[in-house]
């Protein structure tokens, strides 16, 4: 009896302490999400129209490379795995779905400059492609000083 409680015990710690992990990186990830609207926001001076139209827009470019790369992740997972053993075949197939990952995400780069270009002036288009690269810089710099300060 004293078994069957420790182990019930254990199992509900490591239950919750997955939910807590769950809930953190979705705290994260949602943190993340609002720096990067706010900054975007800041640097593509957009008017209320504008913004009114380019959010929705933006925010399925977004969800669809979010979509796209949470796949490639899936590949890079089999090809970092991959053992000797595969044959020659599985491993072009392996390239070839990752190569093929890559070129689904370009396409929808394609598309969504387009919509872009009908919804904002050209040069608010290429500001908010320099804004991106601003923000990745932006938050590598960040998670490198978190990691040197210890946090």
């Amino acid at each position: 009896m004293k078994q069957i409680i420790i182990n019930t015990l254990i199992i509900l710690i490591a239950v919750i302490n997955s939910q807590a992990q769950k809930s953190s990186h979705a705290e994260k990830l949602e943190k993340y999400r609002s720096e990067k609207v706010a900054f975007l926001t800041s640097k593509l001076d957009l008017n209320s129209n504008e913004a009114q139209k380019f959010w929705p827009v933006y925010n399925q470019l977004e969800k669809e490379k979010w979509e796209i790369q949470k796949s490639r992740r899936a590949i890079e997972e089999k090809i970092r795995d991959a053992e000797a053993s595969l044959s020659e075949a599985e491993i072009i197939k392996l390239t070839r779905n990752f190569a093929g990952s890559m070129q689904k995400e370009a396409d929808i780069m394609i598309k969504y400059n387009e919509k872009f270009l009908k919804l904002l002036p050209p040069q608010k288009v290429l500001n908010l492609y320099q804004a991106e690269n601003e923000f990745r810089v932006y938050m590598i710099k960040k998670f490198r000083d978190r990691r040197k300060n210890g946090d």
